[in-house]
């Protein structure tokens, strides 16, 4: 690619969810979760290689009907509710022979993000040389779930939008990963993290059917 390095797109997809059934096989316009941003992260053509990870063979098929993916098996004790996704990424890596500087987890939730997006976002990281970088909304226009925030509103008696103060969320949409970096550290999440803000409709994360009901609404208009 023309950045002059390697990089790989993960998408993380279990079979299993509580909160929704079959979450990631749900439908936007007859496509499912998976599809959506495979087809994305294709279109984008930033990246050299695209892994779709899964417990689930239907699932996995999904990704094998599509040209470029690469359908990787997950194991069921690193599949479970509360398996972390670094544990599918350092499985993955164990058996990766060819040698890449990147890894982008994108999760299929996020259906919104939009293929400009996916291209600013890897770039961004790349050119400052991250080690590691996640996509977060920046918010004021409500109080935020923060305790010390919520405390330090209320005490001021802050009401007014103009004096709020901005805070940021976690929204799940990218994380990026030095390879070398993440093979040290085995694990993504950090106390350094850098960020990058992306719209916060644009980074709606599916995680009930409230969530799945929003963005069918705006997924054609937005």
């Amino acid at each position: 690619m023309h950045l002059n390095k390697k990089i790989i797109a993960f998408i993380p997809a279990r079979g299993g969810s509580k909160a929704i059934k079959n979450k990631n096989l749900q439908k936007i316009n007859k496509s499912t979760l998976i599809e959506i941003t495979l087809k994305k992260v294709i279109a984008s053509k930033i990246f050299d290689k695209i892994i779709l990870s899964s417990d689930s063979d239907k699932i996995l098929k999904i990704g094998k009907k599509i040209k470029n993916v690469q359908s990787v098996k997950r194991k069921k004790k690193i599949s479970k509710d509360n398996s972390k996704t670094d544990l599918a990424v350092i499985d993955y890596l164990k058996n990766l022979q060819e040698n890449f500087n990147y890894l982008v987890i994108l999760q299929v939730t996020s259906p919104l993000r939009r293929i400009s997006t996916i291209r600013k976002f890897v770039r961004y990281c790349v050119r400052k040389k991250l080690k590691n970088c996640l996509s977060v909304s920046k918010f004021n226009d409500h109080i935020s779930f923060n305790k010390k925030y919520f405390r330090t509103e209320l005490k001021n008696n802050s009401r007014r939008r103009q004096s709020r103060k901005d805070y940021y969320i976690e929204n799940g949409m990218f994380y990026f990963l030095d390879i070398n970096y993440f093979r040290k550290k085995k694990k993504i999440s950090s106390n350094k993290w850098n960020y990058y803000v992306t719209n916060k409709y644009e980074s709606i994360d599916i995680n009930d059917y409230e969530d799945l009901f929003i963005t069918k609404l705006i997924y054609n208009k937005f």
